[in-house]
């Protein structure tokens, strides 16, 4: 079996590259037409943008290393007996040209998104396939994916994981486009956008369990963790952009220029930047704000946390709440909490985690990974007895089985076992 992962793994390398020849193009298309239950996961893997970004964020690790940790927690048995589960059954492979980041592809196969753990147990999935037939129960528990819902500015809402690929919406001026698990906003061509837009908002929602990728209509981006939600007008007008966030989302945020006034011009050549705000919705209803002008940041602001975590990549961010504010760097992070704000160094990378294919660890307790398994795969977390002390250490892969993940935990000392039916991780002292 695990011969047919790595012929199947070199395949898919191949294709990225341009690289196939006639009977492997044929090998590929037969695999792909045996099921067609995973296409999230191979549109995520052979789109463009997304290795791009990917890359950008690994350029300064050793990520096999990072893998091999990784394996050596596991038992052997958890990757010989991978299961290999066909993609898109019945379509053209169509293929795309990388250039460059082709020759990173298979280190993108291994660690973006744990590829080995995506592919599962052949003997546990028919066993849980018999289980379910027998009992009736639907339980099954799986990663999340690409899952959100749209609410348009007149209250209307679009469940996106059922709207085809490339599909079109237009709001006004404004055209929306999915592709891949990402909606884009664009300026309609030979349109003049009326200053009322900027008053017409939409809504990305993300369940527990789904996450989706969103290019605001002055080019930023916005990656949008499980459980989370961004509101944004269809247009930015005026001398501010500001989104409101609920949950966790990434931002990279694009510099743009202020419209020319007279007191642009007084500034003798000068030109201001249009600030992109943050507004971070809590229960309490208090004012926190995040402001850049063009930079890559994280905010993470569920309310279970109990405290509000901005965590600076690139540039330069203000985190503001009521009178208090702090300016922080690349590498800081700065914590929001009863409107007091401390300033902390992180590991970036693993705050950022999520949007390569990794749950974040790097919390100050078992609890804090625990939230975010519990967010990502749709469960719910129990204690019995103390809760374990200490951090966890290592990486553990979002495309991961639940039981891998299970493994996982015990593996670090934490003794965790799974309910399905009541879709519950229980984890005793």
């Amino acid at each position: 079996m695990q011969e047919k992962v790595n012929r199947i793994t070199s395949l898919i390398e191949k294709f990225l590259e341009e690289k196939l020849s006639v009977e492997e193009e044929r090998e590929l298309k037969e695999w792909l037409a045996e099921a067609g239950h995973n296409d999230s996961f191979f549109q995520q893997i052979t789109n463009k943008e997304v290795l791009r970004e990917k890359m950008k964020i690994y350029a300064s690790t050793d990520s096999e290393a990072i893998w091999q940790k990784t394996l050596q927690k596991i038992d052997s048995a958890a990757v010989d007996g991978a299961k290999l589960v066909s993609l898109y059954p019945e379509k053209k492979v169509f293929r795309i040209p990388f250039g460059k980041i082709a020759a990173a592809a298979s280190i993108i196969l291994l660690i973006s998104a744990g590829t080995w753990y995506y592919f599962g147990q052949s003997t546990e999935n028919k066993t849980a396939k018999t289980d379910t037939n027998e009992t009736g129960i639907k339980h099954h528990i799986v990663p999340g994916s690409n899952k959100a819902t749209l609410t348009l500015h007149d209250g209307s809402t679009i469940a996106l994981n059922s709207v085809q690929n490339e599909s079109q919406i237009d709001q006004g001026h404004t055209q929306i486009t999915k592709i891949d698990g990402r909606l884009i906003y664009n300026k309609k061509l030979d349109s003049d956008r009326s200053q009322s837009e900027q008053d017409l908002y939409n809504i990305v929602t993300t369940p527990r369990g789904g996450e989706y990728q969103i290019t605001l209509p002055d080019g930023s981006k916005v990656w949008l963790n499980a459980a989370s939600s961004l509101r944004f007008p269809i247009a930015f007008a005026g001398n501010e952009r500001i989104v409101e966030l609920t949950g966790e989302a990434y931002f990279e945020v694009n510099h743009q220029d202020q419209p020319a006034t007279k007191d642009v011009a007084a500034q003798k050549g000068k030109v201001a930047k249009t600030p992109f705000i943050v507004k971070i919705n809590t229960p309490a209803g208090s004012k926190n704000e995040v402001e850049v002008l063009g930079t890559h940041f994280n905010v993470m602001a569920y309310t279970e946390e109990g405290t509000i975590k901005t965590t600076l990549i690139e540039g330069k961010v203000k985190v503001t709440s009521g009178n208090n504010f702090q300016t922080i760097k690349p590498g800081e992070q700065a914590r929001l909490k009863e409107g007091n704000i401390s300033i902390q160094n992180v590991d970036a990378e693993d705050v950022i985690g999520w949007t390569t294919g990794f749950i974040p660890v790097g919390g100050p307790d078992i609890e804090y990974t625990m939230r975010q398994i519990e967010r990502w795969y749709d469960v719910n977390i129990v204690y019995e007895g103390k809760k374990p002390e200490g951090s966890f250490e290592g990486k553990l892969p979002r495309a991961a089985s639940i039981e891998n993940i299970i493994k996982l935990l015990n593996a670090n000392n934490i003794k965790a076992r799974l309910n399905e039916k009541d879709r519950t991780i229980i984890v005793t002292s």
